[in-house]
């Protein structure tokens, strides 16, 4: 099964089709139409056979030509469209349709011609009838029964059992089946080739799912990749791949940076006191401050290394100093019982912060080791606090 209901499909996809030909059906056999009215109305002239009128009986053209003109209207300029309620009235729509202009076909060759073959309209109606439309065996076989027995009827109430009217039923006897034949051959091809459409279109929609399914489950193992597990912050990986698009933007044009480090004070005692396990749970605690900071003024924060975190912030406007104190305050209100530490009763953070104006490569790791001269500044001078320098602090133009 290509689809859920393959018939359905198969349907669909045969009933656009003809809608589709129908159009281009009453385009031409309304321009043979014409095209014989006028030829017969020329030979009719050139003859002057004075006024007893055209040889052939116009009426069944002019009735022919307004169907066309009908069925135009509404599959060309209306525009009829199958779906899922309609299928069944429209393919008994087809069936008339193939029915009349069948019927069109028989009216016409039993008219009354004396300048081409009786047979000809009908036959070439009945073949672009089974090669133009795909049918099945009811919408075929219906058609072909009821006008050929109606034509044989008429051919033989027009001629009697002559040798002219044998000749025709030995035609009509081999083009029959051969419309038949055709009809069939037709639905199969056009049937094998929908389901091949079907199954290349399955394969390419399955094909655009899988891709996009590959293209987010690799970008979630880059993600992943790039974060620190234990406290859901970038990595030394990810500081690595900025600082290179940082080295790239400085060759477009100049900029500032701001390099944060942060440090929490007296993290190994605290180890030692209550362990690895409570000290894993202030890391994690702390990447969920510095999470919910990165995200609020969209800057890059990851782990550096042990209880240390860096934050870059590009084309810093005098906020620098804010982001730290809010840090240091949020990580206060964490509330974390340090006993053993020197420096208070809880958990507490340094920070060391530089700004400078980068406008090549070097620039960058320069901002970064002033950043860490200044966190080993406070450091040594009782932690729990912020130095901040910054140098170069004209305003780009």
């Amino acid at each position: 099964m290509i689809y859920e209901n393959e018939a359905y499909y198969i349907k669909k996809a045969a009933l656009e089709h003809n809608i589709k030909k129908i159009t281009l059906v009453s385009k031409v056999t309304s321009s043979i139409v014409i095209f014989l009215l006028l030829l017969e109305a020329s030979f009719w002239f050139f003859k002057g056979t004075g006024g007893n009128g055209l040889p052939i009986a116009i009426w069944p053209y002019i009735l022919l030509l307004l169907f066309n003109l009908i069925c135009y209207y509404f599959t060309e300029i209306k525009r009829i469209a199958v779906d899922k309620e309609n299928l069944l009235q429209m393919d008994r729509l087809i069936g008339m349709y193939v029915f009349a202009l069948m019927s069109f076909g028989v009216l016409i060759s039993l008219s009354d011609q004396s300048a081409y073959n009786h047979l000809m309209i009908y036959t070439l109606i009945m073949l672009v009838s089974c090669s133009f439309f795909v049918l099945n065996k009811r919408q075929i076989l219906i058609p072909l029964g009821t006008a050929g027995a109606g034509l044989s009827f008429g051919l033989y109430i027009m001629h009697g059992n002559s040798p002219l009217y044998q000749s025709q039923m030995l035609y009509l006897i081999v083009l029959f089946p051969a419309g038949y034949f055709l009809s069939r051959s037709f639905y199969h091809s056009y049937k094998c080739s929908v389901i091949m459409q079907a199954e290349l279109r399955n394969e390419v929609e399955m094909t655009r799912k899988l891709s996009k399914q590959l293209r987010e489950a690799n970008r979630k193992l880059e993600i992943q990749a790039s974060l620190d597990p234990l406290t859901n912050v970038y990595n030394r990986r990810a500081v690595s791949n900025y600082i290179e698009y940082l080295e790239n933007k400085a060759h477009e044009e100049p900029y500032y940076l701001s390099s944060v480090l942060l440090d929490i004070d007296h993290f190994k005692i605290y180890n030692d006191t209550y362990g690895h396990t409570n000290g894993d749970e202030v890391l994690r605690k702390v990447g969920r401050v510095l999470s919910d900071t990165a995200e609020k003024y969209n800057i890059f924060i990851a782990r550096w290394g042990g209880e240390e975190f860096a934050m870059l912030i590009v084309d810093v406007d005098n906020r620098v100093n804010k982001i730290c104190e809010e840090v240091i305050k949020k990580i206060h209100h964490l509330q974390i019982e340090h006993s053993t530490s020197p420096s208070d009763r809880i958990i507490t953070v340094s920070i060391g912060a530089h700004t400078q104006r980068v406008c090549q490569k070097k620039d960058i790791m320069s901002c970064i080791d002033y950043a860490d001269e200044a966190l080993y500044n406070v450091k040594n001078n009782g932690r729990n606090a912020v130095g901040y320098k910054i140098v170069n602090n004209q305003r780009l133009s």
